[in-house]
């Protein structure tokens, strides 16, 4: 005669206790979150496109005198430092073109890095053939649990531009300056600048 299971009783690894947990909490779930967050982080994982600053990315100017203006473009963590910088050196010439200048001179020129740390949840490890398991990984995963999840610091870098620039109508430029065409930096970057993409109408 079968014996009958006792009252109350649960599927192995179903529900709660020592035997086993909600199938959709641990261990899976945080393999879950995870698994979003790399899919939200490649959605958002664009270069900053040439654009006026918006969300603390994009160019700016301001004309501090009659003469002189001071031009930045700061990228996202996914813009490179020669397209920060390109970007810059494209602004600059529009803002000249736009005054009626065909040539300028850069005074100042910089370029800094801004490094930002964050933590992120580690996945559990891969276990293959003859592998001892890891403490982390699903296939060693004992009641209670150990804390999840293991948390790992990443760093992220991005860039800030910055240039002080004057027209140049001719003569000798102040030493150390840099002369620059703004024709000729337009037509050599612009087919490498990328504008944000329209709204949907």
């Amino acid at each position: 005669m079968p014996r009958r299971k006792p009252a109350g009783t649960r599927p192995h690894g179903l529900a709660g206790g020592p035997s086993g947990t909600n199938f959709l909490s641990m261990p899976w779930r945080p393999l879950i979150v995870v698994i979003a967050t790399l899919a939200l982080a490649a959605c958002a994982g664009m270069p900053t496109p040439y654009q006026p600053k918006d969300n603390g990315t994009g160019y700016t100017q301001q004309q501090l005198d009659n003469h002189t203006w001071r031009v930045t473009f700061t990228g996202n963590d996914y813009t490179p430092r020669e397209t920060v910088e390109n970007y810059l050196l494209y602004r600059c010439a529009e803002v000249m073109l736009f005054g009626g200048y065909d040539k300028f001179i850069v005074l100042e020129k910089d370029i800094e890095p801004e490094v930002q740390y964050y933590t992120y949840a580690a996945p559990p490890s891969y276990i293959g053939p003859g592998i001892p398991p890891s403490r982390y990984s699903y296939y060693h995963y004992r009641y209670p649990y150990p804390e999840w999840p293991p948390y790992r610091v990443g760093s992220r870098v991005r860039y800030k531009a910055t240039a002080l620039i004057q027209p140049w109508t001719g003569g000798k430029p102040p030493e150390g300056a840099l002369v620059l065409d703004a024709h000729a930096l337009v037509r050599q970057l612009g087919p490498s600048i990328v504008l944000p993409k329209a709204p949907p109408a």
